[in-house]
């Protein structure tokens, strides 16, 4: 759907009462930034845009807004959608809730840099290996990379910008947020620092879109992403690539184990 199509459509659905919200995006302060955009009067429409500073992910919005049965139309890139889905597939939200308005999209830029960003330029160049980095550290020693992760992840504030922009971290309360599991403190040392990353990581295993989101607002530019794509080309080697939830989709009768198979590096 064109930019222009789009938004007209999700006016008049507006308009028309299909609709009580429409989750897009707007400028604000003059700034060429694209921020996300929570309409709901016929007076706000007008400040609804689209345009390639659009990065923003909006679907995990949804949880909040599209709930006791409030429609809600979204903005959605081709990413952004996948996130959707998965929320949709958690039950963390209704399908019947939502009208999607999906966009073409020819990959988003940082209104800082005016480049593309990264996560973008590997969504639009399907000739790329998306496991190309995945490869490079599977391909260090042991001791490399231990190091090489425990440099990046030494980085972590825990300031759970990943976690609050991922749509598959949805869980009505975190389990980093619940004070009786005694999982995990707050406390930004190294070693809880990384068991931070590593139990996020493994908690949306099987249910990753790959968006790119946790990297991209990563506000110390951690390589998220990284772990995500190894877990991920792990999943595939070990159950196939299916397009269905393969570890919620699991049942008792499976002969196939991943006990024998073991994993990767």
């Amino acid at each position: 759907m064109g930019k222009i199509e789009m938004i007209l459509n999700a006016k008049e659905d507006f308009k028309l009462g299909k609709i009580q919200m429409i989750l897009g995006w707007k400028k604000e302060d003059e700034s060429i930034e694209s921020i996300p955009a929570f309409i709901e009067s016929v007076e706000e429409l007008e400040e609804l845009i689209y345009d390639e500073y659009c990065v923003n992910n909006l679907s995990k919005y949804l949880i909040e807004e599209a709930k006791n049965g409030k429609k809600v139309g979204i903005f959605l890139k081709k990413c952004d959608a996948l996130g959707m889905e998965q929320m949709i597939k958690d039950n963390r939200i209704l399908s019947e809730n939502i009208v999607p308005y999906q966009v073409e999209c020819s990959g988003m830029k940082d209104f800082q840099t005016g480049e593309i960003f990264k996560k973008c330029q590997k969504c639009l160049d399907e000739s790329q290996d998306k496991y190309a980095e995945v490869k490079e550290i599977e391909n260090m020693t042991h001791d490399e990379r231990y190091d090489y992760w425990m440099g990046e992840l030494s980085k972590c504030i825990r300031c759970n910008a990943c976690r609050n922009i991922c749509p598959a971290c949805n869980c009505e309360t975190c389990v980093f947020e619940k004070k009786d599991e005694d999982i995990l403190g707050k406390a930004n040392n190294e070693s809880e620092t990384g068991f931070y990353q590593i139990i996020r990581a493994y908690h949306v295993a099987g249910r990753c879109s790959d968006c790119g989101e946790c990297e991209r607002i990563c506000p110390v530019g951690i390589p998220l992403g990284k772990i995500n794509k190894k877990i991920i080309k792990d999943i595939e080697e070990l159950y196939g690539k299916e397009d269905d939830d393969t570890l919620s989709s699991f049942n008792l009768e499976d002969d196939d184990t991943f006990t024998e198979k073991k994993g990767g590096k």
